[in-house]
């Protein structure tokens, strides 16, 4: 006769524990088994797998066999049996590396497939992490904003030595670059530079010259190289950036003063004037230069002008000649020490500029001084090297710009132009 207890176990046996996923179908039996005369709780999983076999595997422990049932429906139910006909070493590290690729979505074969096509192509003895660390190395960018970028960099070419008019140019137009982008550097794009240059205005609201977007991108461009090296944008941004068509520039058309008129100009000019005009028309200093200019750096006696690397344009000192009408014009202006400019800045040198050719009835010549020391140099000596080296340019810029502009007869008057000896000194009426 069957006891309580009898009966419990044989119902466990018979009316195993299913797990299910799907239409997958695991079960646990529940059975025991005679040990040298002592029985002992077994549990058996049991399920067909895709071939349609019966596997059966044995667990003493309960919540092993229940573990077990678990993962194999669910690993049956996701097609993924063949993990079930791995034992030992090899399925722990099959399970660990689904575990692994889990969180990536990414398949077991492809995930091998990858890695050994890498392993191929690095040299021998080459890990896969250190090719990763070092493409993330030269790939990764630093957050930065493009106003954060351009402060960085005007704080570097200050502390380069960079000229003062250098860094205003560079501070006014970066600047106004920052304020129409605030936000990170690396999410500019090239539509944005070109949109940015076509859309450049002067202060009356027309449009800039070709020249001056020119002038700006090549700023621009110089910017996206200081954060291409501060690791603030990657190199293929800087390179698609400074692949940008620039605007086309026609040769400007150079104006020059007559002999006539510089006469007029330097006899009409106040003492303070005239050195600049004279500096300015017989040796072709920049308006620039010439407001940095020191009188210190005029040797009369020498017979030549310095032009210190920190007053030049292109940052590289030069020595200009004393032609030795310009050294009759200085002897009445020459000081021995302070600025040779009588004006504080450009602006008010190019005001007082104005004046005088206001009271002697003349239009003033944008750059006219320089124009014309190149033009009438280059006809006097035939030599755009020489006229080069004195004006601070290169060769083929003084023969593009200033060749057969004025005839050598000119050339020979414009340098014969002296101080009237009976001309009484002049100054400047204020306004």
């Amino acid at each position: 006769m069957k006891t309580a207890e009898s009966s419990r176990a044989e119902s466990a046996k018979n009316n195993p524990a299913v797990i299910k996923r799907g239409s997958v179908t695991v079960k646990v039996y529940r059975g025991s088994r005679l040990v040298q005369g002592t029985e002992y709780p077994l549990f058996t999983v049991s399920y067909y797998n895709t071939d349609g076999k019966r596997i059966r595997k044995t667990f003493a422990d309960a919540r092993e066999a229940k573990e077990e049932a678990e993962l194999t429906a669910a690993k049956l139910s996701r097609g993924q049996s063949e993990v079930l006909t791995l034992t030992g070493a090899d399925r722990g590290q099959y399970l660990q590396a689904l575990e692994s690729l889990k969180p990536l979505n990414l398949p077991l074969t492809v995930a091998v497939d990858e890695f050994a096509a890498a392993k191929h192509r690095l040299p021998l003895g080459v890990t896969l992490i250190t090719a990763v660390d070092e493409y993330t190395r030269r790939h990764s960018t630093l957050p930065k904003t493009v106003p954060e970028t351009v402060n960085e960099m005007l704080e570097d070419r200050r502390a380069a030595g960079c000229s003062s008019v250098h860094l205003r140019d560079l501070d006014s137009r970066l600047n106004q670059f920052a304020e129409l982008f605030p936000g990170r550097i690396e999410s500019i794009t090239p539509s944005h530079i070109r949109n940015y240059l076509r859309g450049l205005t002067r202060g009356d609201g027309q449009q800039v010259t070709n020249r001056t977007r020119r002038n700006v991108q090549r700023i621009i461009n110089c910017l996206f190289h200081f954060a291409r090296k501060r690791r603030y944008v990657l190199r293929d941004v800087v390179d698609e950036i400074c692949e940008i068509e620039s605007p086309k520039v026609g040769v400007a058309e150079i104006g020059v003063f007559t002999p006539e008129q510089m006469r007029k100009m330097l006899n009409a000019a106040p003492v303070e004037l005239k050195a600049v005009l004279a500096i300015g028309g017989f040796c072709g200093l920049r308006t620039a230069e010439l407001q940095r200019l020191q009188w210190r750096d005029v040797k009369l006696s020498q017979g030549v002008i310095t032009v210190g690397a920190d007053k030049s344009k292109t940052a590289s000192r030069r020595v200009v000649p004393i032609s030795d009408n310009c050294a009759q014009w200085l002897v009445s202006a020459a000081r021995s020490e302070g600025p040779v400019s009588p004006a504080k800045h450009d602006r008010a040198l190019n005001n007082r500029l104005q004046r005088l050719m206001g009271r002697i009835k003349m239009n003033w010549v944008r750059n006219g001084l320089r124009h014309s020391f190149c033009s009438y140099r280059l006809a006097v000596t035939h030599d755009p090297a020489r006229v080069a080296t004195e004006a601070g340019n290169s060769p083929n810029m003084i023969h593009r710009h200033y060749k057969a502009l004025v005839t050598e007869k000119e050339g020979n008057e414009w340098f014969s132009i002296f101080p009237r000896t009976d001309a009484l000194p002049v100054t400047e009426t204020q306004s």
